[in-house]
């Protein structure tokens, strides 16, 4: 298998752009075959997760995972758009990397910081993004998550970087009754953007949440609402 997906991996950079939609399309037919499981995803060191985001649009991501201390991945993810009638729209390319830079557990709870870069292969663009996660036990009961995400971004058509994005969020959850209160900051675009908000999720069973949020964002006149629900099955 790895040495199948490496020999589509160089088709896709040995030829035109024809040959590289033929085999993006190639590619994405099997992420629609095996997009309902599949027995690759889950081999080590190799990284094989076909997807299907809608009915015209299939992407597979590829990649290995070093054995080093620190859990290096690497990769290539790529795909296929198309119309309904399944002409060729486009075919997004990116190559990404990450790697854990912290993570310990304890009775207590457990931190994390990894690193990701991310390369659009057709634009040029690019974006270094570090995350940071913790999670600790306040009370028997209560449970405490934060989670800070620091990114900036290269626009490969300007040839600029675009400043520094930001995120940060609180989450408290009482495992008893299964609710979660959560509030969360954003700041895009070097800080020209500024949003915030909180929101309230229920767990009703096993399998299914419901939440609602509220948030306003600097360059918005009103605060928007949202109501959801999700409903969570594994075969």
């Amino acid at each position: 298998m790895a040495a199948r997906t490496l020999r589509i991996v160089l088709m896709i950079f040995s030829g035109d752009r024809m040959n590289r939609i033929f085999c993006a399309a190639t590619v994405c037919a099997f992420a629609a075959v095996f997009s309902h499981g599949s027995a690759f995803a889950d081999d080590k060191p190799l990284i094989w997760k076909p997807s299907k985001a809608s009915e015209t649009s299939y992407s597979v991501k590829l990649g290995l995972k070093l054995p080093t201390r620190i859990e290096t991945e690497a990769g290539i993810s790529m795909g296929v758009n198309t119309t309904n009638s399944g002409a060729p729209v486009d075919t997004p390319l990116k190559f990404w990397s990450n790697f854990t830079a912290e993570k310990t557990r304890t009775p207590a709870g457990q931190t994390g910081r990894d690193v990701g870069v991310d390369l659009d292969g057709n634009t040029g663009s690019a974006g270094i993004t570090m995350n940071y996660y913790e999670k600790e036990i306040a009370t028997p009961q209560i449970d405490i998550e934060r989670r800070s995400s620091y990114g900036v971004h290269y626009d490969g058509a300007s040839g600029e970087w675009r400043g520094v994005d930001a995120s940060q969020s609180v989450r408290l959850s009482h495992a008893a009754s299964g609710t979660a209160l959560i509030g969360r900051a954003t700041g895009s675009d070097g800080f020209r953007t500024v949003t915030a908000g909180v929101a309230m999720e229920k767990k009703l069973g096993t399998r299914m949440t419901v939440s609602g949020s509220i948030e306003r964002s600097s360059d918005s006149a009103a605060p928007a609402a949202r109501v959801g629900a999700r409903y969570f099955f594994r075969w």
